[in-house]
């Protein structure tokens, strides 16, 4: 732990009372979060590569092309949610990882006064930068796009916002709070694959949701009244457009693939939806839907 760490907890103690700083937030795609559970660990993409994690990258390749060597090496956690647009909209399904304020004091620990991909970023790694250098207003302030600002001012003060804690080890799950989803159906697609848990919390107000996804479902099946059909029902964020990506499938307990078929939905201005699944074997089976191709919900039937 660093040296100064008893300064830096009086200045999150500040944080917490000022803001409501909850601790410090790493967003990541949900299908990452079979490996981080395994691994114990949450890593830098540059350790991933090096063990050969498989994960799904928020950065596009290009983006990668113009990050330094040394952040790749890092882990990279946010103060605030819903600060880096660019990033999150390239995850199929985000979900934040909320840890405690305590990673503040690991030892390997640098701290920016800003995105750290930007050239006009400093960095530092004591309470002194940490307390005085980090525009903790700016960090906090929620209505930065909305500000009668633009120009340089505006880039600034979007820039400072994106201030991030970088830690150049594996951070272990032992300091994770929370896992954060944006809506129902990702929690209960959470709970079927990991089993249920006290650190899972749904709250939507964190995400950007211009997205359209599945919100909530329910799957309607009574195998003494029918055994070989039952119903998902689910509500969207938006209404649906007919897309080729949906799809459901059946599987058997081995993820062997039973049959797949197409969905049409009627468009009109509708977010609530039933998809009746036919001749379904009289064994216990996966079901598998997706949605503009994004695996949606996985349940296992009978």
């Amino acid at each position: 732990m660093k040296g100064d760490c008893e300064e830096l907890r009086r200045t999150v103690r500040r944080l917490k009372k000022d803001y409501d700083f909850r601790g410090l937030l790493h967003f990541t795609d949900f299908l990452n979060l079979s490996s981080i559970i395994s691994v114990g660990y949450l890593c830098s993409r540059d350790l991933c590569y090096a063990n050969n994690i498989d994960f799904v990258d928020s950065f596009k390749q290009n983006t990668i092309h113009h990050t330094s060597k040394e952040l790749i090496n890092f882990t990279r956690f946010y103060y605030v949610e819903k600060n880096n647009v660019n990033y999150m909209e390239n995850l199929a399904i985000p979900v934040y990882l909320l840890f405690s304020e305590e990673i503040i004091c690991l030892s390997l620990a640098t701290f920016s006064d800003g995105d750290a991909d930007s050239k006009y970023s400093k960095y530092g790694a004591d309470y002194e930068f940490f307390n005085y250098v980090i525009d903790w207003e700016v960090v906090f302030d929620k209505n930065i796009v909305q500000h009668s600002l633009n120009g340089p001012v505006k880039q600034s003060m979007v820039r400072k916002r994106r201030s991030e804690l970088l830690i150049d080890e594996p951070v272990p799950l032992n300091y994770l709070k929370n896992i954060i989803f944006r809506c129902n159906a990702d929690f209960k697609r959470a709970c079927n694959l990991f089993g249920k848990s006290k650190l899972y919390l749904v709250e939507p107000h964190m995400f950007f949701n211009e997205k359209n996804y599945i919100k909530d479902y329910n799957i309607v099946y009574n195998k003494l009244i029918d055994s070989d059909v039952f119903v998902l029902h689910f509500s969207s964020n938006l209404p649906v457009e007919n897309n080729e990506k949906h799809q459901y499938g059946l599987y058997d307990l081995n993820d062997k693939l039973i049959r797949k078929t197409g969905v049409t939905f009627i468009e009109s201005s509708n977010t609530e939806f039933n998809v009746e699944v036919n001749n379904i074997p009289d064994y216990p089976v996966k079901f598998k839907f997706w949605f503009y191709g994004v695996l949606s919900i996985e349940e296992t039937i009978g």
